[in-house]
């Protein structure tokens, strides 16, 4: 039952590569507020773009709101840490952005914290802030008044006062738990493809997935359950290994950024790509460079 159980999670990951590459890149921002859904008015954009140039000013902290038509097959989540990524939300360095991303036509949207600024804004605030704040004015078509009460929780919580929190029942605690089970094994998947992809030959996958196999089996007896496992495993390992090898070769001699499943821009570290400017001071100079630590909260209405 657990070898099953192993080999299910195995191709949940492979779906989940497929379904991730749905991320399509967004133009450069020309200012802290992005709109594709002409949801906000120009004196609504720029009351929310004056508020963020203010508190980038004040703090240096960034702070982006994206609305987007659609996800495009995508996760939020994946897209979100994928925009934060590609226009490096926050200082270099500092990592000090943040991300409220709206899929209006999905009903979804996410919340995505800077390394440094994950211990201000926690994922059970995040989650409350699209609880009892988003949420409700989004479910009656008042996108402004949510995302602006909204960001100044979020400019709140930066300064210091601890937001309320939503207490989750006991089936989403239970979905959380096996969520983060479920991305610390896509962790380690990123980290054995990025190790594969750049070795020179693509054996390794083929003795990696037999060892996996040697494992198993002396858990669950190597006679049956072992044995199957080398079987199944090992050509298993030597397709993984040929398939990120060849994407990695092709990506490299193209000069293109790899994807994120054999270890690019994918919430691990950016140097972004519109500079690394601290000063600001004359209206949006664009983002600093900044990386996201994968903290937040996603939800829907």
């Amino acid at each position: 039952m657990r070898f099953l159980k192993f080999l299910f999670f195995l191709f949940a990951i492979f779906l989940l590569i497929g379904k991730t590459d749905a991320y399509y890149n967004i133009e450069k921002p020309s200012s802290f507020v992005y709109d594709d859904t002409n949801t906000l008015s120009k004196e609504q954009k720029k009351s929310l773009e004056d508020k963020l140039l203010q508190f980038e000013k004040s703090s240096s902290n960034e702070v982006s709101v994206v609305l987007i038509n659609s996800l495009e097959d995508d996760t939020i989540e994946n897209f979100a840490v994928q925009l934060f990524q590609q226009w490096g939300i926050g200082k270099k360095g500092k990592d000090n952005g943040i991300l409220i991303l709206i899929a209006k036509n999905d009903r979804k949207m996410k919340i995505e914290v800077g390394y440094s600024l994950e211990g201000n804004l926690t994922d059970a605030q995040s989650y409350w802030i699209i609880e009892k704040v988003m949420k409700p004015s989004f479910k009656n078509n008042d996108f402004y008044t949510g995302i602006d009460q909204s960001v100044d929780k979020i400019i709140s919580a930066t300064q210091g006062e601890n937001l309320p929190t939503v207490s989750k029942n006991k089936k989403n605690n239970s979905i959380g738990f096996l969520e983060l089970i479920f991305f610390g094994g896509i962790s380690l998947f990123i980290w054995l493809a990025s190790i594969l992809g750049r070795s020179k030959s693509w054996w390794l996958g083929g003795v990696i997935g037999g060892a996996i196999g040697i494992v198993i089996g002396l858990f669950n007896g190597f006679l049956f359950i072992g044995l199957i496992a080398i079987f199944l495993l090992t050509p298993a390992g030597l397709l993984f290994d040929y398939i990120v090898s060849k994407q990695y070769k092709e990506n490299k001699s193209n000069g293109d950024n790899m994807p994120w499943w054999i270890g690019g821009a994918s919430g691990f570290g950016s140097s972004g790509f519109f500079g690394n400017s601290d000063d600001n001071s004359g209206g949006f100079g664009g983002f600093g460079g900044g990386s996201s630590g994968g903290g937040g909260s996603s939800g829907s209405w």
